[in-house]
């Protein structure tokens, strides 16, 4: 059997890398200041030290730097909560991965609360990148409801889509809770357990 590798990336190809990823950064530094409303490309160019034109040849506009960072992260985060079906009750297992999504997200809390405000009260304009989103959050929870059902935690007559469907809108409250809270976020932490244990009612499989 022959082994494919993948060749490192060329020095070029680090260069844009590099360049992306600070202005992503420059980027989200700047959103979590100002807001995303009253922050100009010509801020983040500056704050990237690099030309307009470059910002624009990287991103069609600057909400698309606010997707390409929050999909990114939302990818990193579901990365690291994709092992977490242990053998613990359904709701403190959702609990879990809940808890540890947000605690991941801490240091980007000024953000996540900016982008919130901006996705409810522009819900039109956010839409696309909303679903963009959505392909980064999905798939991970698929496998992760998948998982939880395989193993009897959860009933075999309910639909996996809709299940996802309405933990998402929970969980998307639940972040809205988050984001108001603030460190040290003790009311979230209790309301994400009571949720999870009203949630996870009439879902668990009998033994």
């Amino acid at each position: 059997m022959t082994t494919v590798k993948t060749p490192p990336p060329s020095r070029r190809e680090r260069k844009k890398t590099a360049i992306r990823q600070r202005i992503v950064a420059k980027g989200v530094e700047l959103f979590s200041r100002h807001g995303i409303a009253d922050v100009t490309v010509d801020q983040i160019a500056e704050a990237a030290d690099v030309g307009k034109g470059t910002v624009y040849n990287y991103f069609p506009s600057k909400e698309h730097i606010v997707v390409a960072f929050m999909v990114n992260f939302e990818r990193e985060v579901q990365k690291t909560l994709a092992t977490i079906t242990s053998q613990r009750a359904l709701d403190a297992t959702l609990s879990s991965f809940v808890l540890r999504q947000f605690r991941m997200k801490e240091r980007y809390h000024s953000f996540v609360r900016v982008f919130l405000t901006q996705m409810f009260l522009h819900s039109d304009q956010f839409l696309p990148y909303m679903v963009e989103m959505q392909k980064a959050i999905d798939p991970p929870l698929e496998r992760l409801f998948g998982r939880l059902q395989q193993r009897g935690s959860i009933r075999h007559d309910i639909q996996l889509r809709d299940l996802i469907m309405v933990f998402k809108a929970m969980q998307l409250g639940l972040t809205a809770l988050w984001a108001v809270e603030g460190p040290p976020f003790r009311a979230t932490e209790s309301t994400v357990r009571q949720e999870m244990k009203l949630f996870c009612e009439g879902l668990e499989g009998k033994p």
